[in-house]
Formats: C-alpha cells, structure tokens, sequence
C-alpha cells in the first residue's frame, strides 16, 4: 500500500514537471522578444508580406485548372484540295511596281491595294562591256546613252591593268569587314588620296554606294532628330533618312523658297516651344540630282543652313568627277570651302569607274562611322582590286582631269542644246534643266500622271534601239518617294563622239515624231 503512494506522487510529480516545461516553453514564446510575441510580428511585417503573396501565388497556381486547348474537328480532304487550289504563293520579288505620281494610288498602297500598276519592259542582255561608249545588243552596236560611265574610266585600259596586277597581289575578295581582317593597305590609301583630293580632313570607304547614305545618315541622326530635305533626293538617301528614324520635312525640289519659308515655320515652333532645342538637325541635298539632272544652289543653301543652325549632308556622287574645274565636284563649283559641308557621300561607281562609296569629312566624323556605319561594320569590306581601280581612275583624273571634264562639258551642252532644239515644238517632250552630265527627256502634260505615260515613253525607247541608240526610262519601285514626270534618262561618255550624239537627236526626234509627241 505505501509503495503504490509512492508511485503515484513520482507519477503526479513528473506530469507536473512536463506540464512546468510547457509552461515554460509557450511563455519563452509569448514573452517580449520570443518567437510569437506581436512585437515580433510587427517588425517582421514586410517578410511575411512578401511570405503572404507568394503563399497566394503558389495555392492560386495549384487550385488552377490546367489550359487544354479545344480539338478542333480535322479538315476532310476536299476541304484540303479546296484551301490549296484557292492560295496563291507571293512572288519572291515583285513583278509589278505602282506609280508614284498618283496620288490615289498612293492613298489605295497604304491600304495594301494597289490599282494602278507599271510594268516595265526587261532590261536588254548586253554583250560584253555594258559600260563601253557603244555596246553589242543581240546582232545590232548601239550608241550607249544608258551608262553614267562618264569619264569612260570603267573602260580605261590603264584602270584594267591596274585591276589585272591587284588580282596577282591581293587576289578577289577581301573576306571580311573592314573591322575584322578585310583591312587591305589599298583600302587605307584611297581613303587618304580621296581625303586630299576633296580636301577633307578624312574620308571612310564601303564597299557598296546605296549602303553609303543609309549607313551613314543613321550614324548620325537618330529619333527624335529633325532633317529637312529636298523632295528630289534619290532613293538612297530616302532610305537613310527612314532608317534613321528622324522627323523629315522636305521642301519643292530646287525651291530656295520653300526651303526659306520651311526653315522660319521651324525656328517659330521652336519659339513657341512646339520643337526641341536640344534636337540635332540637318539638311539633306544632292550636288546634281540623279531624278533630275539639274544642279543645287549650293551656295543659297550652306548660306541658309548656317543661319538656322543645321548640318549639311551632301550626296555628290553625279557631281564627283565632272563639275567643278578640276573635277573635285560641287564644292569647287560653288568656290565653297570643305569644312563648309559636314558630311559629304559620293559614289565610285560614275566618275570613278569603280564599285563603292566614300564618305567625307572631319576626323570625327569618320572615326563614329567605324564603330556606328551598319555597311562600314557588318559588310565585307570593299575587293581590293576595286579599290586600286578606284586609286588609277583618281590618278588619271588628277593628271588629265582639266582636259576630260572640259570636253565633257562640251559634248554634254552640244547634246542638250540638240535636244531642246529638236523638241521646241513638242507640249508634251521637254528636256529639263541642268548641267550635269546626266540628262532627263521628261512626258509632261495630261499624260504625266497617268500608268500609259511609261508605257509611251518605252515605247521612244524601243523605237530608238531598232534605230541604233541605246535608252533608258527612269525607274521607280513603290518604296521611292519620286514624285516628278516620267523620263527618259541620258547619260554622256566623253569617249562619244560628236557626230554620235547629233545621231541621238535625230534618231529621238525622229521617234518621237512618230509616236505623235513632236
């Protein structure tokens, strides 16, 4: 009996002890500074918020029901046969190009509609040199007026040799850009011999002149960037100034006018705090343009663009090589000094004989352009024998330049002069204005806004082939803003001869009398 009292004090005294260490063990927790106590909570609130969301998250991802995407009932075969014999594949490149001078159907093009189509006729396959003064269409040699060869450079047996001999050394290609290993010691030294011949600090050399303005123009402007340009300006600067991504604001095409008038509207929107002061701004001009053949007002316009602050960006490939005395292009035409231009582009491919393009000036500028240039930076740079054609043609016009371009000039005021006089009498035929060696037979009148005008002028040109002379109609895809009268483009050689040209125009005269236009 006492042993069983004894046991069951040890017992309730043990319970006692367990429920004391509860006790103790729940107060350690509530106390001030335990786990459980509410000062803990508060401090903690923002881990256990973050705690809370994720725990919501997580129960909201498993309470949710799996996505099972609906079966739809599969086609039968004659639905199948029915969907293929309906869909037509797109062209791989089109066929068909719209006009650009009407304006209802530039309005129905932004529909993804177009109603109004030109197509234009195959170029002709040329035998052998399609630079050469005179070339070899099937059977018939016909007087080239296509070619913008114009110093006959492309076709200079000096220039050819010179091509021949960086084949031995250099071999083709190049096999990269110009930032990898595509750096040739010939790359180097047309950039420094164009750098002196156009007097600018430096110039950087790409392998393609289309990839000229539309890799340097977006070096330089940017979104948010203002460029006022002429509304005549060919389509590789339109293409750079849309890959800039700048604000564009044309002005009449050679309307120093309009450029005026356009220039004040913008300096009182920035008054008025309608523009941004801190925008970068420039203008955009050709030397000659290539739409047009007509000369810019040079002088008028750096005059303009350094009393309204703008930097000028001049395209002179049609210039380079034929204006200016001693072939050194708009600038030396205009007697303007080269810092007077920011940014000059220039093609190799007229003038020069070559493939390419150069862009010109400070050191500045041409460093940005090794780093920010996309054609300088991710295109192979330009085959070395190329550029040492390029390095001959300069040779050859730095040391027969005077003589060339003086006779150029000649026979291109003799053949212009011939063709405004044989077509006095037409109202729909004119020859516009210019001095350039590049000259555009316009279809003025009812017919110039009309998709048959083009028609009726490669008609002239076919007419002009079987008479022996070699022409061209000026064209345009839907992607360039041209919005001038379609032409007939002529480009002199100074290799034509004099009575070559006097049969031009009376080969054109006679065509077109024919057609009814004279």
């Amino acid at each position: 009996m006492a042993s069983s009292v004894k046991e069951n004090l040890a017992w309730c005294w043990e319970r006692r002890n367990r429920v004391d260490e509860i006790f103790y063990e729940l107060w350690s927790n509530v106390r001030p500074g335990g786990r459980l106590h509410p000062a803990w909570f508060f401090e903690a609130k923002g881990h256990l918020a973050v705690e809370l969301l994720l725990f919501a998250v997580i129960f909201y991802l498993l309470t949710r029901k799996s996505f099972k995407p609906r079966k739809e009932k599969p086609l039968t075969r004659q639905e199948q046969e029915e969907l293929i014999a309906e869909w037509t594949p797109e062209p791989l490149a089109p066929s068909v190009y719209a006009t650009a001078n009407d304006k209802q159907n530039l309005r129905s093009r932004t529909k993804g509609q177009v109603r109004k189509q030109i197509r234009y006729a195959r170029a002709p396959v040329v035998k052998g040199k399609a630079s050469a003064p005179h070339v070899q269409i099937g059977s018939k040699r016909l007087l080239n007026l296509v070619s913008t060869n114009f110093l006959n450079l492309a076709d200079s047996e000096r220039v050819e040799e010179e091509c021949v001999a960086a084949l031995d050394k250099y071999g083709c290609g190049s096999c990269g850009p110009r930032g990898f290993y595509g750096t040739i010691d010939v790359h180097l030294e047309l950039e420094t011999r164009m750098a002196k011949f156009l007097g600018m600090e430096e110039a950087i050399l790409y392998s393609y002149d289309i990839s000229t303005p539309a890799s340097a123009i977006p070096a330089f402007c940017k979104s948010g960037d203002l460029i006022v340009a002429d509304a005549g300006v060919g389509y590789p600067l339109q293409s750079g100034m849309a890959l800039s991504r700048s604000t564009v604001r044309y002005f009449k095409h050679n309307d120093l006018g309009d450029l005026r008038n356009l220039l004040d509207t913008i300096e009182e929107e920035s008054k008025l705090g309608k523009g941004k002061d801190t925008q970068r701004r420039f203008m955009v001009v050709e030397g000659v343009y290539a739409n047009y053949g007509d000369v810019a007002p040079l002088r008028e316009i750096v005059k303009l663009k350094e009393k309204h602050g703008f930097r000028l960006i001049l395209d002179d490939s049609f210039a380079l090589g034929v204006l200016g005395e001693t072939g050194r292009g708009s600038l030396e035409h205009h007697d303007l000094r080269p810092e007077q231009v920011d940014i000059m582009l220039a093609s190799l491919g007229h003038s020069f004989g070559s493939v390419g393009g150069i862009c010109a000036g400070s050191r500045r500028v041409c460093d940005h352009q090794r780093l920010s240039g996309a054609g300088y930076v991710f295109s192979a740079s330009l085959p070395p024998y190329l550029a040492s054609a390029a390095v001959k043609s300069l040779d050859i016009i730095e040391e027969e330049g005077k003589e060339m371009i003086a006779e150029l000039e000649a026979k291109t005021d003799r053949l212009r002069r011939g063709l405004t006089r044989a077509l006095s009498r037409s109202r729909t035929l004119r020859v516009h204005e210019g001095m350039g060696p590049v000259i555009h037979l316009q279809l003025v009148g009812e017919k110039a806004t009309d998709v048959s005008a083009v028609e009726s002028m490669q008609g002239l040109v076919d007419a002009a082939a079987r008479d022996g002379v070699f022409l061209t109609v000026a064209k345009y895809t839907f992607l360039d803003r041209y919005e001038g009268p379609p032409s007939i483009r002529i480009a002199v050689n100074v290799a034509h001869d004099e009575a070559d040209l006097d049969r031009a125009v009376t080969v054109i005269k006679k065509v077109a009398s024919k057609a009814g236009l004279v």
